[in-house]
């Protein structure tokens, strides 16, 4: 007869837990092992349109309403700014119907 105080119980747990941890440490080195050997290659039409982009970045209009905005002397026009929710209002009703 064998008697026992639950002991094993709570070795058996220790050895999954032991387990579990190098389980996972040897995945995540597997993970960051694949990860390393990732590369990306940007094609050429890629490199051409972040050129364009760059090339069309802030427009003449864009850097005069940023320095007005830095001066504290841009205007906002709470009419503009309410006729186009109005129009907005009105397309989204007709384009539901």
């Amino acid at each position: 007869m064998k008697i026992t105080n639950g002991q094993q119980h709570y070795l058996n747990a220790i050895r999954q837990n032991k387990k579990t941890t190098i389980e996972m440490t040897n995945k995540a080195a597997e993970v960051k092992k694949q990860s390393e050997q990732t590369s990306v290659e940007i094609s050429d039409e890629a490199k051409k349109l972040a050129q364009a982009n760059l090339a069309a970045a802030p427009s003449e209009k864009a850097k005069a309403i940023k320095q007005a905005i830095q001066n504290g002397t841009y205007q906002v026009s709470t009419e503009k700014i309410a006729q186009s929710i109005v129009n907005h209002i009105t397309e989204q009703k007709k384009a539901a119907e």
